[in-house]
Order: C-alpha cells, then structure tokens, then sequence
C-alpha cells in the first residue's frame, strides 16, 4: 500500500487542479528525505547517485517482487533455493518376509 502512495497523491493532484510538479518534488521529498537523513545520521555514504540507486531500487522492486513468485528458484546470499514442492516417490522394495 506505501508504494501506491506516490500514484495516489498524483493522481488526487490532478483530480484538485494542483501542480503535477510541485506535487512530484513533495512526494518524493516525503519518501526519499527521511530515508537520506537516517543515512546522513548514521554516518552511510550518502551522495546525489546514492538517491538515484534508491529511486531505481523502489523502481525495480515490483519486478523482482515477480520474479520471486514466478521463478522457480532464487539465489539468496549464494545460496540456491529451489521455490515449490518436490513430489517424493515411495520406492517399493520386496520384503524379506
């Protein structure tokens, strides 16, 4: 629902006449100004690229939201994991008895 916000603030400023722009600086100022002071609190690397690899990361998370669901398998930190179940076959094998 967070991530709607930015289309549903655009879209409610067109619907009241309100500048597209100043309502694009103003939602992005909202989502990526508190994520770029907790970065400049801590001592993070923060420069005008690191915003950009933020705006792209929110850009492609959809996508590999997808892609996690969809694929069916994922590396995770090196790790391969397989998404899905495996279906498990009882060999038979004659009794000794």
């Amino acid at each position: 629902a967070q991530r709607l916000m930015p289309a549903l603030a655009l879209l409610a400023a067109a619907s009241a006449g309100i500048s597209l722009w100043a309502t694009a600086i103003a939602v992005l100022a909202a989502f990526y100004l508190p994520e770029c002071a907790l970065a400049w609190s801590k001592g993070w690397y923060l420069s005008p690229r690191m915003v950009a690899a933020i705006m792209a990361r929110d850009l492609i998370l959809p996508a590999m939201w997808a892609r996690g669901w969809l694929g069916g398998a994922v590396d995770w930190r090196g790790n391969a994991m397989t998404i899905g179940t495996k279906t498990a076959e009882l060999e038979e094998t004659p009794s000794g008895a």
